[in-house]
């Protein structure tokens, strides 16, 4: 009898489906571990995804500049201030004209920029929209994606219209006051954190592009207007600026914050279900000092573990991807969506560290196996210590 059981092999699921509250609890902890480490990295990297909306992908299709003019010279002495602001803007509106003739350039806008601030679950973000003369509007509107949602688009100086999202973030309403100077006529649907207004009294500050293509350096758009530019005087609002600024203060610190995050996670969590499994090893000794003195070889019942453990890693995989799926749709039904939160759902790269951890995981659970394996003893051995 003892040959035909050492030439058997133990059936992992034998015991899954005689202790399936047992293995139901290492199943539930494993994959709850998947949830809280991706749920976690869900909303430290939705500043990640709503800054690259904010920063470069309006970007991708605009940019901004803008030049000094030194009102220098007799021809200038005689003129008041009214004067000098209107000679201000009809030189934005000569510069913006030459550009309209140029090569990848939609329309150049002459505007005065309005900041506005948006909230992500971590920091806060900050971007533009760009106060307007009436008949732009349209075309503006018409590159940047954006329909009328609710409302009467501006008509007025001071009025602005904002996208849905960046509403809902702040909690504003149609007929509300921004900043007590500017009032919001509309609402407007858009892929974008975007908005504009149209200009009163205000100066012009720069000139907002529209383009068919993204143009990463803008300093390359004043020699196209006859300007040389001037770092020290001028300015630029381009997507390779953004970027550098993005990487820098964005995604940099964020990556560090998520690194340190993860490692705390899979400290605390995998230390924690190491004792449990060990507990869990060490509940079962009995059994497998049995195995042992009825015939069935230690590589049986290492196998048998293994086959158990590779079970328990892939069903806690399976139930781990259904609960996260569940808790990231509701975050953002019930947490994003209503305070106007940009999000995105799936990050290959946080899923290959989640895999990569869960497989040294695995390697490292070897060491309580092989030392549970070491301290089985058959019937007779642990018989002849008693005399």
């Amino acid at each position: 009898m003892e040959q035909k059981i050492k030439g058997q092999k133990l059936s992992p699921m034998r015991y899954i489906r005689n202790n399936k509250r047992r293995v139901s609890v290492l199943v539930v902890s494993l994959s709850l571990c998947i949830a809280i480490i991706y749920v976690v990295n869900f909303l430290v990297m939705t500043t990640d995804a709503m800054a690259q909306n904010v920063f470069l992908d309006t970007r991708k299709i605009s940019c901004g500049i803008g030049f000094s003019m030194a009102f220098e010279g007799e021809e200038y002495e005689d003129k008041d201030k009214d004067d000098l602001e209107q000679i201000w803007n009809e030189t934005y509106r000569e510069n913006s004209a030459k550009l309209d003739k140029e090569e990848n350039i939609v329309k150049a806008i002459p505007y005065h920029p309005v900041y506005i601030h948006v909230t992500p679950p971590i920091a806060t973000l900050g971007f533009s929209i760009p106060l307007i003369d009436p008949e732009n509007a349209d075309i503006l509107l018409e590159h940047m994606g954006a329909k009328l949602a609710e409302g009467q688009l501006p008509e007025n100086p001071d009025e602005i219209a904002l996208d849905k999202a960046t509403m809902l973030n702040k909690g504003y309403s149609v007929g509300d006051k921004y900043e007590e100077e500017y009032t919001i006529t509309a609402m407007l649907e858009c892929d974008y954190y975007f908005g504009y207004g149209i200009i009163g009294d205000q100066s012009y500050y720069g000139i907002y592009v529209l383009t068919e293509e993204c143009v990463e350096d803008a300093t390359t758009l004043f020699p196209l207007m006859g300007l040389e530019y001037n770092k020290d005087e001028d300015y630029v609002d381009d997507y390779g600026t953004w970027k550098l600024e993005y990487e820098k203060y964005v995604k940099k610190q964020l990556v560090d914050a998520t690194k340190y995050i993860y490692v705390g996670i899979f400290i605390l969590l995998f230390i924690s279900l190491f004792v449990v499994y060990t507990t869990y090893l060490r509940d079962r000794h009995n059994e497998w000092c049995l195995y042992c003195s009825i015939g069935y070889s230690r590589r049986s019942i290492y196998l048998s573990i293994m086959g158990e453990l590779l079970f328990t890693f892939a069903a806690a995989i399976v139930a781990g991807i259904i609960l996260t799926t569940a808790m990231v749709f509701a975050l953002d039904a019930m947490m994003m969506k209503p305070r106007g939160i940009m999000c995105q759902y799936f990050y290959p790269d946080k899923i290959a560290e989640i895999l990569c951890a869960f497989v040294l995981f695995f390697g490292l659970l070897q060491l309580p196996v092989r030392y549970a394996l070491y301290k089985i003893r058959t019937i007779d051995a642990m018989e002849d210590d008693l005399y």
